[in-house]
């Protein structure tokens, strides 16, 4: 769950920092190379980047096409503004949410290739075929869709406890969407994309280990998680609530003693067609 993109919990966003988030960005960064692997990138591309958050991933693609252009769209003004701070010539923002993408950036196909990257687990479920058909229209004929966030299984014992103590506080359950690969594969399919892109094309979940520590857990709950509930909680509610998290942290150790995560990818690559 990181990286965010529409950011949305109901109406209300939660407050994202982006130089701390960016300061445990770690865990994704290892697996860029893959997420990247299958792209066909050209160095003429242009590229949306949707839920950049703090850029990082962003400023990397940019450097891929010298000669395009990379557009990162995100909700969050902090975000942006961290992401700017990175940014090389070939690239601008725009800030919003990723299911208005279509008022945001009226021109009809425009892009090479979109892409988001651990990001669209914080629109709601209801809200992805617009995120879908927003893509669909921005793409040119043969473009790419490139697409990875939460699956179905992500975070599972991080979600029941903060479940579990949000609940005790009169808050909310996660508002994460963790589809499984069927459920994400009749969505694109419905928005009119080919799953199979002559062989290249997938849809799929993968099972990581992403390797933390408890110093690492702490960071990650803080830049990334704990907002998800916060955003739902009644202010006088928030203090209690993190202190709650701190004091049940032991319990997220697996168990061979580490705070390794379990995190769940929904994992797809598909085409507009020609």
């Amino acid at each position: 769950m990181t990286e965010p993109a529409s950011h949305s919990v109901g109406t209300r966003l939660p407050a994202w920092d982006g130089a701390t988030y960016a300061a445990d960005t770690g865990h994704h960064r290892e697996h860029d190379d893959a997420f990247l692997a299958p792209l066909p990138l050209r160095r003429t591309d242009r590229v949306l980047d949707l839920g950049c958050g703090s850029g990082d991933l962003t400023a990397r693609i940019a450097a891929a096409v010298p000669d395009g252009h990379v557009v990162g769209l995100d909700a969050s003004a902090s975000m942006l503004a961290e992401a700017a701070r990175a940014a090389g010539p070939n690239q601008s923002f725009i800030e919003g949410r990723a299911q208005d993408v279509s008022h945001l950036l009226p021109a009809p196909a425009a892009f090479d290739i979109v892409l988001t990257r651990a990001a669209l687990h914080w629109v709601p479920a209801a809200e992805h075929p617009a995120v879908h058909a927003g893509v669909r229209r921005l793409l040119r004929p043969g473009g790419w869709y490139r697409i990875e966030h939460g699956g179905a299984g992500n975070v599972a014992h991080v979600q029941a406890l903060l479940d579990d103590i949000s609940a005790g506080l009169g808050g909310p359950v996660a508002p994460w969407t963790f589809p499984d690969a069927g459920a994400a594969l009749d969505a694109l399919e419905r928005a009119g994309f080919d799953v199979e892109a002559g062989g290249a094309g997938f849809v799929r979940t993968v099972g990581q280990r992403r390797s933390f520590d408890e110093v690492g857990v702490r960071g990650w709950l803080a830049s990334q998680v704990r907002m998800a509930y916060e955003v739902g909680l009644a202010a006088d509610a928030v203090a209690e609530f993190r202190a709650a998290v701190d004091a049940r942290l032991g319990e997220l150790r697996r168990h061979d003693g580490s705070f390794d995560l379990t995190y769940v990818r929904l994992d797809a690559l598909v085409q507009l067609p020609p």
